[in-house]
């Protein structure tokens, strides 16, 4: 469900609302931000639109839609790319191959089970901008595109964790190790002692280096679901290769940051300084790779840009074209995470089952401490 896609006719990527601008020679009025009915421009939209990410034909205007009750804008409109027969008309291993049947994920572009139309807008306009004063221009735009996708297509891996998998390297994540305690049978005399808690300070001394792995990328909750759906979904299949975009992303986190908390611009709620663990808000990474990608991946002269960028007066026109509607990092927190997993699970000779081993670990202890009691009662100690 991309909420942008390329337009051959107009030459600029566009979103909704800037389509019929330009269909209707209309631009809005005060706070006018309804969208006319397009359905007898349908069949040129079909012809013309591309998506921004696979290049594939076939559009559909989807129409933004508003809660009964409180009148509260719950899905963007936004474009969807339909083959003949009603299919999907994405390239398989395009970003939106499966937008269309799923809801959103946590780093994709636009969740569109929630309003984000201001925050589609505050990029937009930041595009026009952009456009106006020759920070960049609708070409730069559309070979960013084209980069990021020879990029990820030139690499490719098969997908060889499984559900399982990325759980045992969630758990590995999550497990407490900035305490270390070394078990010692006279430890367990102790009335109220914790035989759960000795167990993972045992499971830490004899995991160590896999726990050390498996803690050199953190992300939330949210990513390691979405890293477990796509494992499922792809498993044993071969999928762009994302992690080749490791150092681009990491400039862009680190743009997205700076300008977060030096724009004015209230961009989401999560504080910029967060960006890089609960992952920076999507139009504003799209915005920040574009204008490193004009910048030769320079992020001083990127953040020279933006200065010019956000001091420049509003755009005279609003149709210019915006570039929210592919995020090429898309997914990319996934797929960082699959990537570790497959790591962690090679250097996992005890086997991935978290629960397991912890119990065994207990079981384990409580016969050293039996052991020990009775060499204890022994020898008269």
């Amino acid at each position: 469900m991309p909420a942008t896609a390329f337009s051959q006719y107009y030459a600029r990527e566009l979103d909704v609302e800037q389509l019929a601008w330009l269909l209707t020679h209309t631009q809005p009025v005060g706070g006018q931000q309804s969208i006319p009915d397009l359905s007898a421009w349908a069949d040129w939209i079909r012809a013309d639109i591309q998506c921004s990410s696979c290049g594939k034909r076939g559009a559909q205007i989807v129409r933004p839609s508003k809660a009964r009750g409180t009148k509260t804008v719950v899905r963007q409109a936004h474009f969807r790319f339909t083959d003949q027969s009603g299919g999907n008309a994405h390239h398989p291993f395009c970003e939106f191959y499966t937008a269309d049947e799923t809801m959103r994920q946590p780093d994709s572009l636009i969740n569109f089970g929630a309003e984000k139309s201001v925050e589609t807008r505050a990029v937009r306009t930041l595009i026009c901008k952009g456009i106006e004063q020759k920070i960049f221009d609708q070409a730069a735009v559309r070979a960013m595109r084209q980069w990021f996708f020879d990029l990820k297509s030139s690499t490719r891996f098969t997908v060889t964790a499984s559900p399982q998998i990325v759980d045992w390297a969630q758990q590995l994540q999550r497990h407490p190790s900035y305490h270390r305690w070394e078990f010692h049978p006279a430890q367990a005399d102790m009335p109220a002692f914790d035989w759960k808690a000795a167990a993972k300070f045992q499971f830490t001394e004899e995991n160590l280096t896999l726990i050390e792995c498996a803690k050199r990328v953190v992300h939330d909750d949210a990513h390691w679901k979405r890293a477990r759906d796509l494992s499922e979904r792809h498993f044993a299949h071969e999928v762009f290769d994302t992690t080749v975009l490791q150092p681009f992303y990491d400039k862009s986190l680190a743009l997205c940051a700076f300008v977060g908390k030096n724009s004015k611009i209230s961009f989401s709620k999560t504080r910029p300084e967060y960006f890089r663990f609960n992952q920076a808000p999507a139009p504003l990474l799209a915005l920040c790779a574009l204008m490193l990608f004009v910048s030769d991946w320079d992020l001083n002269v990127a953040i020279g840009k933006f200065a010019k960028l956000l001091n420049a007066p509003e755009p005279a026109d609003f149709s210019h074209g915006n570039v929210i509607g592919l995020n090429p990092f898309h997914d990319y927190a996934a797929w960082r995470l699959i990537t570790l997993a497959t790591e962690v699970e090679a250097k996992s000779s005890a086997g991935i089952d978290y629960a397991a081993q912890l119990l065994s670990i207990e079981s384990r202890l409580r016969q050293n401490y039996a052991i020990w009691k009775s060499t204890q009662a022994a020898t008269g100690v």
